[in-house]
């Protein structure tokens, strides 16, 4: 297990979300939920085939990054105790209502609208479920990904459950995430490691 040290999924996703303050009607989904990470807890359980399972516990955090006009990376970053970083990386676009990629049938979608967080990512190598809650000051995720092949981290048929429980407390003077510096670290995908920058807040 300890070869786990990192781990990273980059989605293709478009999309945002709403609020129902009237006062905030012109503000998109980066404005809203940006700036300031979210941070608390991971808690998750990696389970084999052979019923060995491992309980995960850790520090979570949530962030949006490398934003432009339309488009967003949104971050789930977990360290976890004794084993390392698991990290989830997902990069969209936004509108002023939603946060979203493909459609259900496709199998391969990832969506924030009304504050409600479904997704799901099927592959020849794994199997992703999203699902959560993106509000202004809270944030909780919880992801179950089914490996169907042997990666160098991941028997055949382990499950990976991770679920963030986060929050932040926004005023007007510092709702623009200062502070935070990025830091480049292996990821994990669909096709193998990589390297990507994630935030160090």
């Amino acid at each position: 297990m300890k070869k786990i040290m990192w781990f990273m999924v980059s989605i293709l996703l478009l999309g945002c979300t709403k609020d129902d303050d009237p006062a905030r009607e012109n503000e998109d989904f980066n404005s809203l939920y940006g700036g300031i990470p979210y941070k608390g807890t991971v808690q998750g359980r990696i389970s084999l085939d052979e019923g060995n399972a491992l309980d995960l516990s850790g520090d979570g955090s949530i962030a949006l990054i490398e934003a432009t006009s339309d488009s967003v990376s949104i971050v789930f970053l977990s360290d976890i105790d004794d084993l390392g970083e698991i990290n989830i990386k997902i990069r969209g676009e936004f509108d002023s209502k939603s946060f979203h990629m493909g459609k259900e049938s496709s199998g391969i979608y990832f969506r924030v609208i009304d504050q409600i967080i479904n997704g799901k990512f099927t592959s020849e190598t794994q199997d992703m479920v999203f699902e959560g809650k993106l509000e202004k000051e809270s944030g909780q995720m919880e992801m179950v990904a089914i490996f169907k092949e042997e990666t160098e981290s991941f028997p055949d048929g382990t499950r990976l459950e991770l679920n963030f429980d986060t929050s932040r407390k926004i005023t007007e003077n510092d709702d623009d995430g200062a502070g935070c510096q990025m830091r480049m670290v292996p990821i994990w995908g669909p096709n193998g490691m990589t390297m990507g920058m994630v935030p160090d807040c």
